[in-house]
Order: structure tokens, then C-alpha cells, then sequence
């Protein structure tokens, strides 16, 4: 499943990634282990157009 995460820093830099893992909860650990200092704000679903 495809999740796009919406992060903040602590410098107050907000940014997305995408990212693929199975579920919501380990979407959010990937992306801080990446990216320790930064705060998760949501977790979507997101869908794939072809």
C-alpha cells in the first residue's frame, strides 16, 4: 500500500514523502527512522492513478 506522509521539523519545514509498506503504523517508523527529527502530522492512503 502506498501512504503519504506529511512531516514537519523543528525548523518548521514541512514536507511529503511516499511511501510503500503494508500498514499505517509501519509506514510512521520507516519514516522516522530516516528522519529522527522530525514530527509525523498524517498518514493517508493514497491511490495510484494509471
Amino acid at each position: 500500500m502506498r501512504f503519504k506522509v506529511s512531516m514537519i521539523t523543528e525548523q518548521a519545514n514541512c514536507f511529503k514523502k511516499t511511501v510503500i509498506t503494508n500498514n499505517e503504523e509501519e509506514t510512521k517508523r520507516n519514516v522516522l527512522s530516516f528522519n529522527p527529527n522530525s514530527i509525523v502530522l498524517e498518514a493517508k492512503w493514497a491511490y495510484k492513478y494509471f
